[in-house]
């Protein structure tokens, strides 16, 4: 039997599950067994992995989402440790060594993570939850009245805005460390369920976990198709202390090895992306709702999450969803983004048209957010920009019927 598990759902990936798999026979640590879990791809992705590894084991189904795979592979997986990772994602090679060491080292311990890196393809490697602690999540806090992300006097890690905690890496994962070009590494410990409020603290790419939280918290909620990795996670911080090494241990690649974009966009960010967002506030509420659902800290955050759903629906032309969630987002505040932007898809005449007057004014920066909330500045951007759209549609209808009399091929 061996020790890891490692979980990884593929679906149409061709050009990045090849380094994925490739990461993992990388690994420092060798005892292993990769399940392949093929959600009904349609690219022979499977094709290319069968057979590759002896270690690997391959298992084909219908798809049924990300989730659905994830507890396929779980549900075979044999090993002490249970890992994640996807097909467009890869893992640095000191992660599973040292990630069983420390479990080594700590045993009543059953959750683990690490940084989950960012490649955008120019070379660099964003950090996430570094990212998160000193520029996302803090001013949602402040705007929400939580005090939960507060430095401790005297502090300015960003990582103590969430653990209680942090000490050196010892003798068990020193000489490991030591090895890869990371110096500062340490070791972060504390309760940060109540933290998860402001969104994904860990991703699953650098997250392993023993069987016995596997058991704790059961499998993926099959409700949700693509972002139920958000409250597996947050379920897994409720029942258990979480353990964070802030070096990279898996990285996410926007990118193809020739440079090229994936065939697919990820599903956070992609063509599911309203649906991904969706999902993240129905589990918020779930999680943080209920007799708390009228504290005024959570009904700001879970306001601050209707906004995002409402422009991710914006984004992808969906008008009904855009209003909806403006709707919800701007209820009771006032003059607010939320109010603005649901004025402005109310009196654009298309979703498109609204998206592209926002998106422009946002790239721009040419008005602040306290004067795009004033209804009547709305109405005199959404008609400036409806009249352009307007005389341009005039001008080429009167250019096509005008070629039509003259009998002039219509230039397309």
């Amino acid at each position: 039997m061996s020790l890891v598990s490692v979980i990884v759902p593929t679906y149409n990936r061709r050009e990045t599950i090849q380094a994925a798999i490739a990461s993992v026979q990388r690994q420092t640590f060798e005892d292993w067994e990769l399940i392949v879990v093929d959600d009904g791809s349609t690219d022979d992705t499977a094709a290319l992995i069968e057979g590759s590894d002896p270690r690997l084991v391959l298992i084909r189904q219908k798809n049924q989402g990300v989730n659905a795979a994830r507890n396929t592979g779980m549900l075979r997986a044999r090993g002490q440790y249970i890992a994640f990772l996807d097909s467009d994602d890869e893992w640095l090679p000191h992660h599973l060594e040292l990630s069983v060491a420390f479990f080594r080292a700590f045993p009543g311990e059953d959750f683990l993570s690490g940084e989950f890196c960012e490649d955008g393809g120019s070379g660099g490697l964003v950090y996430f939850l570094r990212s998160a602690l000193t520029e996302w999540y803090p001013p949602l806090a402040e705007r929400a009245g939580s005090s939960l992300l507060r430095l401790p006097a005297g502090e300015s890690d960003p990582y103590l805005r969430v653990f209680a905690s942090v000490e050196p890496i010892g003798e068990w994962g020193g000489d490991i460390v030591a090895r890869t070009p990371y110096r500062d590494a340490r070791l972060y410990r504390g309760r940060v369920f109540e933290h998860m409020r402001f969104g994904f603290l860990f991703a699953l790419q650098p997250t392993v976990v023993t069987r016995r939280a596997r058991e704790a918290v059961g499998l993926f909620d099959p409700r949700y198709r693509i972002g139920a990795d958000y409250s597996y996670l947050a379920n897994l911080c409720r029942r258990f202390k979480a353990n964070f090494l802030p070096l990279p241990m898996a990285i996410k690649h926007e990118y193809a090895r020739d440079g090229t974009k994936l065939n697919e966009g990820h599903l956070s960010t992609g063509p599911t992306r309203f649906e991904f967002e969706r999902d993240l506030l129905h589990q918020f509420e779930e999680l943080f709702g209920g007799e708390r659902g009228e504290d005024p800290e959570l009904i700001a955050l879970r306001r601050a999450r209707q906004l995002v759903v409402g422009r991710a629906a914006l984004g992808q032309g969906n008008r009904e969803e855009a209003l909806r969630y403006f709707g919800e987002a701007r209820r009771g505040q006032g003059a607010s983004p939320a109010a603005a932007l649901w004025w402005l898809v109310r009196i654009t005449p298309t979703a498109a048209v609204a998206y592209r007057i926002y998106t422009g004014l946002r790239r721009a920066k040419v008005l602040g957010w306290e004067l795009l909330t004033k209804r009547a500045a709305w109405g005199r951007i959404a008609r400036k920009a409806w009249g352009a759209t307007a005389t341009s549609l005039r001008s080429r209808r009167k250019h096509d019927q005008s070629a039509v009399e003259n009998r002039v091929p219509l230039k397309r």
